[in-house]
């Protein structure tokens, strides 16, 4: 497999651009009647320092309106296509681009300022972008954002305020507009989009970029695409139709929150989280909860296309999330012990004591290993081998109860 250390470096812009900070308190998970416990951990050598080992008090009901968006936008996760379904090749994950729909500075950030301003009044609910690219051969790149809106009327009316401002648009980290044009996606004639040229400055020497925008309303949904292709704007359109045909049927068999239970909807219906160790506060972020295996497969950091044939073959049932900690959780053992067994990655380091069917591999940014609890495989990550170490213990402490 690819490479799986997350992007450390970006987690600070990723909180600035796209999220904010939340907390993970959470209830009990159940283990599967019949899981073995063949893991061949020796508890009396477990070492986990000062990371808990008992789970956390119940997280509750999101509360308010805001909170209970954000919990909106991780279930909405599993209604968004991913990148790769639409090419194969679109496989590097962009982190920056990835995650829950903050507010509408979020979309600014990922489509250009002012546009998001188009939904402004507009009751915005919730919101979810995946977005991957290529690191190799001729660059192609999709960001496919659902945004969930009050009612319909709201979102053709968000859709038409979008377009307008879209005369010009100013990317992050830029001060100079770019002017764009109106363009058209193959038989999508509902759709608006528009198209602009720009320098890519990564890598060098840079070369020239062709992203086409589009925006479509979908009943209470808009749909929001850019595609980029270092060959021609008409390239990006078609990736984008092709994202359309795949996006449309599959948001319509989501099941929104009615606006008067936002506040109500559960932030750990199962207790998973309860049980996951917290990250530290620095990387606390909206995205951090409970994702359906679809879902996480979109803040995945290595090659979708394959995860996303291990995770149907191990069935997932579910993942919590946050940034130094991936649990999936699956109907067994044996199934768990798949994921394990299918996570690699370039250097494999030391082993964790009393945890002999642990891995752990060094990356350029840190370390990370994997290992299974019971019906559990789970992952975590760090820049520092024996706090890693210690993370890994306590987790499996927390998901065995032992």
């Amino acid at each position: 497999m690819r490479g799986r250390l997350r992007l450390w470096a970006l987690a600070a812009a990723v909180a600035a651009a796209t999220v904010a900070c939340s907390t993970t308190i959470a209830g009990t998970a159940v283990k599967a009647p019949g899981a073995d416990s063949s893991d061949g951990v020796d508890l009396t050598l477990l070492d986990a320092g000062n990371f808990p080992t008992t789970p956390r008090p119940p997280l509750g009901v999101a509360g308010d309106a805001l909170r209970g968006g954000w919990a909106e936008g991780r279930r909405l996760a599993g209604a968004v296509v991913g990148p790769w379904e639409v090419d194969a090749d679109l496989i590097d994950y962009a982190q920056i681009d990835s995650g829950v729909v903050k507010d509408t500075d979020a979309v600014n950030a990922l489509l250009g300022s002012p546009m998001g301003e188009g939904l402004n009044g507009r009751n915005l609910v919730a919101g979810f972008s995946g977005s991957r690219h290529t690191e190799k051969g001729a660059y192609k790149g999709l960001l496919n954002i659902v945004l969930e809106l009050g009612s319909p009327a709201d979102a053709t009316a968000a859709v038409a305020d979008m377009v307008a401002k879209g005369a010009t648009l100013t990317m992050p980290f830029e001060t100079k507009p770019i002017p764009t044009q109106p363009f058209s996606i193959p038989r999508h004639p509902e759709t608006a989009a528009l198209t602009y040229q720009w320098t890519a400055q990564y890598p060098a020497p840079g070369g020239p970029r062709f992203s086409v925008t589009a925006l479509t309303a979908h009943g209470q949904y808009v749909l929001a695409q850019t595609a980029t292709s270092a060959d021609r704007a008409d390239v990006a359109a078609q990736s984008i139709a092709t994202a359309l045909d795949l996006q449309q049927p599959l948001i319509d068999g989501f099941r929104p929150t009615p606006p008067d239970q936002i506040a109500h909807l559960p932030l750990d219906p199962d207790g998973l989280m309860s049980r996951t160790v917290p990250p530290r506060q620095e990387n606390e972020s909206i995205n951090d909860g409970i994702y359906d295996a679809h879902g996480a497969l979109l803040l995945e950091a290595g090659d979708p296309v394959h995860l996303q044939a291990l995770f149907k073959s191990a069935n997932v049932q579910q993942v919590a999330y946050v940034l130094e900690t991936r649990v999936y959780q699956t109907p067994d053992a044996g199934a768990a012990a798949r994921i394990v067994a299918d996570m690699t990655g370039p250097q494999q380091v030391g082993g964790i004591s009393g945890m002999p069917k642990a891995k752990c591999f060094n990356e350029t940014l840190g370390y990370w290993c994997v290992a299974r609890a019971d019906r559990y495989a789970y992952e975590m990550q760090s820049e520092q081998e024996n706090a890693l170490h210690q993370m890994m213990a306590a987790q499996y402490r927390l998901l065995t109860g032992k």
